[in-house]
């Protein structure tokens, strides 16, 4: 059996995104490297985990404070699609 080498897609490839992970034997490797699709991944060292966790929050800070997936869309917490939804006010003594 031989052993894999770990690539990180640097564009889409048979189902594999861009930033992904796989492993792949070298014959593969070596195309995907000539032709742009991937690289070879090397592990961060200890000393780059910071970073990664640096960048990482900011990007969700980028994203905003919304406190659900359906507010940072722009649904309102009345309806999805900013109408009045239901106040419970008149709707429950219609029949």
């Amino acid at each position: 059996m031989s052993d894999k080498v770990v690539v990180r897609f640097l564009k889409a490839w048979r189902g594999y995104s861009a930033d992904e992970l796989a492993g792949f034997d070298e014959e593969v490797v070596e195309g995907l490297k000539s032709k742009g699709f991937a690289e070879v991944y090397e592990k961060p060292k200890a000393g780059k985990t910071a970073t990664a966790k640096t960048s990482s929050a900011k990007n969700v800070g980028e994203a905003g404070a919304a406190s659900s997936p359906a507010e940072a869309a722009g649904a309102t917490s009345n309806g999805a699609d900013g109408g009045e939804g239901n106040t419970g006010t008149d709707d429950e003594a219609k029949p």
